[in-house]
């Protein structure tokens, strides 16, 4: 009897959880074409490529807490620059940026910053796995970039492709 008991409630169970499945909205944020985990490289227009000898490193972009699709952030975690900025973006035209300076949100670390010029290029990148990737580019300016480059109102070239996942992509 405990069997028929047992068997009867797994079935209740998986018809309910059917029933469930049906329902399931699956929400994306706002941003969800333009975020993701990116490896991008950091380039000069005086002293070239890769000029801080870094190589690429990884950033994410991501929706803000509105996930209202005028903001994503951008944020290195700590392998380049250590920075973490909110800024503007048109989900239409895939652009990001803009001309007015942001604060750095890293504490004990902020800074001014700038992002102009910034764009999410769909599936530009092939990768060595085959796979088709999105590339990144955007201009960053940092208030205390002069300090390290000599160049007043300097600028990096940012730019990359979105992470495949498979480890023959990875840098």
């Amino acid at each position: 009897m405990k069997n028929y008991i047992l068997i009867l409630l797994a079935a209740v169970f998986m018809l309910y959880s059917c029933d469930l499945k049906d329902d399931f909205e699956n929400e994306e944020s706002a941003v969800v074409k333009m975020a993701g985990e990116w490896y991008v490289h950091y380039d000069h227009p005086v002293y070239g490529l890769d000029p801080f000898a870094v190589g690429y490193t990884s950033i994410i972009t991501y929706n803000t807490s509105a996930d209202d699709g005028n903001e994503m952030w951008i944020n290195d975690e700590g392998n380049f620059w250590t920075f973490r900025v909110k800024t503007p973006v048109n989900l239409t035209a895939l652009t990001f940026g803009s001309q007015d300076t942001i604060i750095n949100n890293i504490d004990g670390y902020d800074i001014k910053a700038l992002i102009r010029n910034g764009k999410i290029i769909e599936k530009a990148s092939t990768r060595p796995s085959g796979a088709i990737a999105d590339s990144i580019y955007f201009e960053l300016w940092f208030e205390d970039l002069e300090g390290s480059t000599g160049i007043a109102s300097d600028t990096l070239i940012v730019s990359g492709y979105r992470r495949t996942g498979f480890l023959e992509d990875e840098p």
